[in-house]
This record gives structure tokens, sequence and C-alpha cells, in this order.
């Protein structure tokens, strides 16, 4: 008989299962012909004799009420390829068996494995799985219990450890967090040192196939990390097998969630495929504590909606109660956890909040937007146009003047299409040691690949990639972060394609042309300046459709009024100028108010009327922060921009690019774009001119550099700046 093995039910009781090697039928009476026996409390009688070496029942898991505590590996599943806690479990099982072999005492196979991956990513949840599967035991070892204070302390802690493990053969020695045993010390790695963890490690591995030529069954040993890098090399080597485990994929997360929400009651409007597509990137911990906060917050939403009845019943009725009586959760319990779950995996991976950017905040652009969409959603919302192995697209630039969208678009494609976004600037690159500036350029794709699916935008990308050879900085830094740049790239294409690239620039022509090859940003657009008086109109709705706007304003006399130059962001100061100027007006209105206010008492005190009614006193002299709280009226006080304001802001406002500015973008855009592109681009031009015909519009003459052709075709709103293109 096999050693027994305690497991709680969920009732609380010890549940204890034992192994029959050998049984003998009462005196008198012969064995059974089928091999079934009927024990009887009162008459067998258990012997327990010696230890046996064996595995665990297969199906232990669910029977006499103890519950499952993950799902089991699934026969459907896509690929044991991709690089997710499935895929981790797989590449295990796949070892496991190997070793559990009969032929591997006698080969001399032995089993140790490093899985590494983020927090929460289900490394432990994958061996817990084989174990299951397979009816191996498992002897859990936290390593930061295993740290002393002395190497001689943790040395005699692994070894106990891993003796006591062997009794318990087949087992898997699961050491959790073996970052703790030896963190990098790269000081000790450059003089040659070896940490005497890796003396230590290397003679217990060796000794497993002592143990399995031993017992006939082996010990095998599983290690897990959340972040490699901390592993020092000697430590990383003693492993002979390494598994990375990334967050998982659509099927898997749509398994895992029917999973976790099979014992919680859902509306008829929840759907696990759309939660599926909205959880991307966050981790089985993740999804767990989705569940558990849709649920408290399905709780509170009843108990509020309770207490707002004001009835006997809300008082006295618990959350527990209600949660009793059969509190369901609906689609909006779920997105307000997704929310906070988006927002709590941004912190950690380091995403900078972003703004809530919709294309609705974006004027103009539709041309622009639909290559972005084609380029990023269509892969996402429809994988399986690729599953043939073709190469998707996965690098955008975004070239033209300074402030005609460009940031903004990317900001609008992340938050639109529930991405996360990673913002780059060159100076962060930037380190005084050697090789840490690619290091720098490594940690940003990686953290790209943990959230993905994710885009990665370089802002003024030619401050980061200029072209190689040209710089005269000293060790050549910016000639490797080119490189490791070119090769990250590369690397983004042949991964799961999940990964976006966007890329802005007011210099295009400064990058180095291996940053335009296919493969990498092949997908150049041009955001330009607006070339009629439509699209600007587009834009200053965009820009005012949070303002209050007075009844008599009329946003397309203002586009009217406005020069073929402005780019978005002179467009979002001529707003940000007439909302000033609107509140500079009503803040005069309200001081003289005040000051009717008070010269009336001044003349009322003059002639002896005193107030009688205490309760319609008010001070004198009567100040601003006492009207608005007290006395004006919630239309007294709002704010309306009028065309006059916008007149006024833009008489004042100055155009950000000259048009010789302009011209000199036409020219890199002719540069970059291809003779079929060129004439495509004059062809509209020429059919937007006729439609523009008889537009006479006053404009700012640009005296340097232009011709007088060039200031004519201005004034009249027919000047050639190329594709029809908007801004914001």
């Amino acid at each position: 008989m096999s050693s027994p093995t305690k497991r709680r039910a969920a009732t609380g009781k010890i549940l204890v299962h034992f192994k029959i090697v050998s049984a003998q039928p009462e005196p008198g009476t012969s064995a059974p012909p089928d091999g079934t026996y009927i024990v009887d409390p009162d008459k067998t009688r258990l012997l327990e004799k010696g230890v046996t070496h064996s595995a665990t029942p297969v199906g232990l898991r669910g029977f006499m009420g103890i519950p499952e505590v993950v799902p089991g590996l699934s026969k459907d599943l896509p690929s044991r390829t991709t690089e997710d806690s499935d895929a981790a479990a797989y590449k295990l099982q796949d070892l496991v068996v190997s070793t559990l072999h009969p032929a591997a005492a006698t080969l001399g196979l032995s089993l140790t494995c490093l899985i590494h991956g983020a927090r929460g990513v289900g490394k432990r949840t994958a061996v817990t799985r084989v174990s299951v599967a397979l009816g191996v035991h498992v002897k859990e070892i936290n390593c930061f219990d295993l740290a002393e204070d002395s190497e001689q302390a943790t040395e005699n802690a692994l070894r106990d450890a891993i003796e006591e493990a062997s009794d318990y053969t087949p087992c898997i020695v699961l050491l959790t967090h073996v970052e703790a045993l030896s963190k990098v010390d790269k000081g000790e790695e450059v003089a040659g040192k070896q940490p005497h963890i890796v003396n230590v490690l290397n003679d217990l591995f060796h000794s497993l196939a002592t143990t399995i030529k031993e017992t006939g069954h082996p010990l095998m040993v599983v290690a897990t990390c959340a972040d490699v890098e901390k592993l020092s090399t000697s430590v990383r080597g003693c492993f002979r097998h390494e598994i990375k485990c990334e967050a998982s994929g659509l099927y898997s997360r749509k398994a895992m969630l029917k999973f976790l929400f099979a014992s919680t009651p859902r509306s008829s409007d929840v759907s696990l495929s759309h939660i599926a597509l909205q959880t991307a990137a966050l981790v089985a911990r993740d999804l767990r504590d989705l569940v558990a906060r849709a649920g408290a917050q399905s709780i509170k939403r009843v108990a509020s909606t309770l207490l707002e009845m004001k009835s006997p019943l809300a008082i006295s009725r618990s959350e527990d109660d209600i949660a009793q009586a059969g509190v369901i959760v609906t689609a909006q319990d779920i997105g307000v956890a997704i929310d906070h779950a988006r927002q709590t995996h941004a912190d950690s991976i380091g995403a900078p909040k972003i703004p809530a950017v919709t294309w609705d905040d974006v004027g103009g652009l539709a041309h622009v937007r639909e290559e972005i969409l084609d380029t990023v959603q269509l892969p996402l919302q429809h994988p399986e146009l690729f599953a043939s192995g073709m190469k998707q697209r996965s690098g955008i630039l975004l070239y033209g003047p300074p402030g005609t969208g460009k940031t903004l678009i990317a900001k609008a494609v992340a938050t639109t299409l529930s991405l996360n976004f990673l913002s780059v600037k060159g100076p962060e690159l930037l380190n005084m040691y050697i090789g840490e500036s690619e290091s720098n350029v490594r940690r940003v794709f990686q953290r790209a690949r943990d959230a993905r699916p994710c885009v990665v935008f370089f802002d003024e990308l030619d401050s980061v990639a200029p072209k190689r050879g040209e710089k005269g900085d000293s060790g050549g830094v910016m000639d490797r972060i080119v490189s490791q740049l070119l090769a990250e790239l590369d690397g983004m294409n042949s991964g799961k394609g999940d990964v976006f690239v966007i890329g802005a620039t007011n210099r295009p022509d400064l990058l180095d042309p291996a940053l335009l090859r296919p493969g990498r940003f092949d997908k150049l657009l041009y955001l330009g300046v607006s070339r009629d008086h439509d699209r600007q109109y587009q834009i200053i709705k965009a820009l005012t459709r949070k303002f209050r706007l007075h009844p008599s304003l009329n946003l397309r006399t203002i586009a009217n009024r406005c020069p073929f130059n402005f780019t978005g962001a002179d467009f979002y100061a001529l707003c940000s100028d007439a909302m000033l100027k609107a509140m500079v007006r009503k803040i005069s209105e309200i001081d003289l108010q005040i000051t009717s206010m008070n010269e009336d008492t001044e003349r009322r005190k003059a002639k002896g009327v005193v107030e009688e009614d205490t309760r319609t006193r008010r001070p004198h002299p009567l100040t601003p922060q006492y009207y608005l709280e007290n006395i004006a009226s919630p239309v007294q006080v709002q704010v309306d921009v009028t065309e006059e304001d916008f007149l006024l802001a833009l008489d004042e406002l100055v155009p950000s690019v000259p048009m010789s500015e302009l011209l000199r973008y036409e020219r890199v855009r002719e540069k970059f774009e291809g003779e079929q592109a060129r004439k495509k681009r004059e062809e509209m031009e020429r059919k937007e001119q006729e439609r523009s015909k008889g537009w006479v519009e006053e404009g700012t003459k640009e005296a340097n550099g232009l011709e007088e052709a060039d200031e004519d075709a201005f004034k009249h709103g027919t000047i050639t700046f190329g594709e029809p293109s908007d801004d914001v």
C-alpha cells in the first residue's frame, strides 16, 4: 500500500486516499473472479506496511466535492506553439511525459525547467494542471522561505526540501520565486565569480538521476520567476529547459472566463466572447480579480438602488441578504470591472495614462483614419485572415508640418480600439553608459509585448533614429540605437502581429533610410493643412463640441474667414482664445452688475432706507464670490461664445507654419510619394480647385521666399498643397 495522501474537501473534512497493492479475502472464502471487493468497515482490516512510490489517482480533483482550482488542459486549443499559459502547460506536459517514460531511468533523463513570465500569468497554474493530468505529486517551495542569512543555511534548507520531496516520487519540486536564491550581481559576473548557489543547484540536479534509479520514479525540478533578467547567467544555465509563459490568447481567455463565470449568474447581455476581446493582455490573475470585482459591483449597484427607494426593505436588508436573494451580473458591472483592470494593468507595465481621445475629437482626417484602421483594426478583429502566415503591416509613419494632429491620431487609435498605449520620447532612451541606450530600446518593446495588443508611439522619431554615419556623437550611440530599433522592428514582424508601431516626425528626410523599407515603417501617411473650408469647419466643430455656443454663431462663417495655412494646433489656439475672450467678457459683465448693486446699496443707505427682513440683507460691499454663490442664477454665469469672440481671436492669431515652410513640406512629400501617387494627387487637386472656384478669401501675404503668383493664388484659396487632408 502506498503512503496516504490527504486532501481537504469542500466541506472542510480531510479526505485520505490509499492505493491497495494486495488484498486477501476473508478466511473460508475465495477471491471474486472479477477482482471486485466490498469494504465493510466492521470486518475489513486495513494494514499499512511500508511505503510504495506511486502516482496520484487521475481525476482525484472533483471527487467527493473537492472543487476544481483550474480548468483542465483543453483538447481543442488552436496550437501548442503560441507563447501563453496553455502553451506553457503543453510544453511542460511533454517534458514530464518523457521523464515518466520507463526508459528514462535507463537513459538517465532528468527534468530541470525554468518557467518565467509576468506575475499572475499562470506559471504555478500550468504546473498544477500538468500534475493533475498526469497524476504527479507537487512539492511547492517558496524560495523566499529558503533564503537565510548565510549561504550555508540556505544550502541546508534547500537540500532538506529536495530530500523530503524524494519520498513522494513521482514528484515535481516547484521552486517559486527562484530569483530570491540568487539575484543578478553584475560586479561578480564581470569579475568571473560564480555564486555559491550555482554549485548547490548543480549538485542537487545531478542527484536527480540517482533518485529515479533508486525509486523507479523521477524527481523533477521546476522553477518559476517573474523577471528572468533578475537571475544571474550562471543560475539560469543550471536549468536544462526554459519555458516562457505569456498572457493567454483569445481562445484561452474565453475558456478561462467561462470557467470563472460558471457559478456566477449573468444577465443575457453578457457576452464572454466580447469580454475576451476587451481583456487582451490581462493575465489569469487579472481575470480572476475582474470576475470578483464584477460581482462586487453588482451587489453595490443593487444595494444603491434599494437605498434610493428609501423603503423599509432597503434599510433592513444587508448586502449579504441581497446577494443571497439572487443578484445577477450585468454587462455594465463587467464594464466597470474591465476599466479598473485595464488601469491597474497599465500602471503595472508603466504605460502612461492617456486621455479618452475618440474620433469625435478629431476633425476630418477621414483618409488617414481609414488607412490606419485597415492596418491596425483588421488583424485584431479578423485574425483568421492572416492565419495562412501572411505578414500584416505593423509600422506606420505619420509625417507633416508640426501641429497637424500626429500625436492625437495615435491616441485616438489606441482609445478607439481598446489598445494599450506606450509613448516614447527620444531623450528617454539615451543613457550615458555604453549599452544602456540599446537596452532601453529592448525594454520598450518588451513592455509592448507584455501589454499586447499595444501601440508604441515614437514621437519626434527623427531625434531617435537619424541617418547613421552623419552624427558625430562620441561612441556612436545614435547609430547603435538605430540598429537596435531596426532589429526590434524586424522582431515585431516575426511575432504575433498585435504590437503596432506608430512614428511621428516633422522631418522624414532626416530618418535613416533603412527604417522606411517594407516590413518596418512601410506605411507613410502625410498629415498636412486643410485646403478647403469644409474641412476647416469640421475641425472647428470638433474642437468646440463641448463649448456653449451662442445661437447666432455660425461656425461655417468663421471657417470661411480662415486662411489655408492654419494647422490643427492653430485651430485649437483659435478656439481656446475665443473661449478665453468669452470668459473675460462674462467676468466684465458680472463686475458691472456687482458695481451697480453696490452703488444701489449706497444710495439706499444715503436715503436712510433700512432692509427690515434680515434674510434678504447682503454684505456691503458685495463681493464676486458672494454674488456667484448666493445671488447669480446658472443662466447669468454661463459662458456663451459669440461670433465676435471668434473674430477677435482670428484677428490676433498668427499661423504657426508660414507658407514658405508649407511649400518645403510639399517638396518633401513629393520625394516620398511615388509617381502614381503624385498623379492621383494632382487629379484630386484639379477637381477641388474647380469646386472651390469663386471662393475669394482675404489671407495674410507671406512675402518671404514666395513668388507673386503664389501670393495671388493664396488670396483666392487656390494654392496647391497636395492631397486634400485635414488636421487636429
